[in-house]
């Protein structure tokens, strides 16, 4: 947890040095779906460069399995085209978070941190709205304990697990407000 709070405080950092012309929020409607409320802030660092930093809360619980987690989410965006903020974008991205997942008879209480690359592109709808659709894949560490349901009983065989793992990271069509 130590290291998120690091992680965001280098971020603030060095978004105090940006010079934004243009700040844009968004939220993800594919995680509302998800009954993971989001939001996020896009800074335009130049021309080509923006600067994506997301909040994810979830909640979820279907049939039986029922997740609990915080994460987020960093990305470093270079446009391809001559418009900031308008049409195709590849990224660099960060997660970081932290979980609480039940499913049948287990618990997996966890932290996650990890990186990768994204693609995507956003629709200019007016002057200040855009739809963006994006995909990210890469690389998770996780590192968790699982329990007994009901108890703190730690399962033996799996007490302390700890690897990486490919993932996608990031599945989005977000609505985007532009600010100016």
């Amino acid at each position: 947890m130590n290291r998120n709070i690091i992680l965001f405080l280098l971020l603030i950092g060095s978004m105090a040095t940006a010079t934004a012309q243009r700040i844009s929020l968004k939220t993800n409607t594919l995680y509302w779906m998800a009954e993971s409320p989001n939001l996020g802030v896009e800074f335009r660092m130049n021309r080509h460069v923006t600067l994506n930093v997301e909040g994810i809360v979830s909640r979820l619980g279907i049939s039986d399995i029922h997740v609990k987690g915080e994460a987020f989410t960093p990305e470093l965006r270079y446009w391809l085209s001559a418009r900031p903020q308008a049409g195709h974008f590849i990224g660099l991205m960060g997660v970081a978070t932290h979980y609480n997942l039940r499913h049948q008879d287990c618990r997996h209480n966890g932290d996650a941190l990890g990186g990768g690359l994204t693609y995507g592109y956003s629709f200019v709808l007016s002057r200040h709205w855009s739809l963006e659709g994006s995909l990210g894949v890469g690389l998770l560490h996780r590192h968790e304990k699982h329990y007994e349901e009901g108890t703190d009983v730690e399962v033996p065989s799996r007490a302390n697990c700890s690897k990486w793992a490919p993932v996608p990271l990031r599945a989005g069509v977000s609505f985007v407000y532009i600010l100016k």
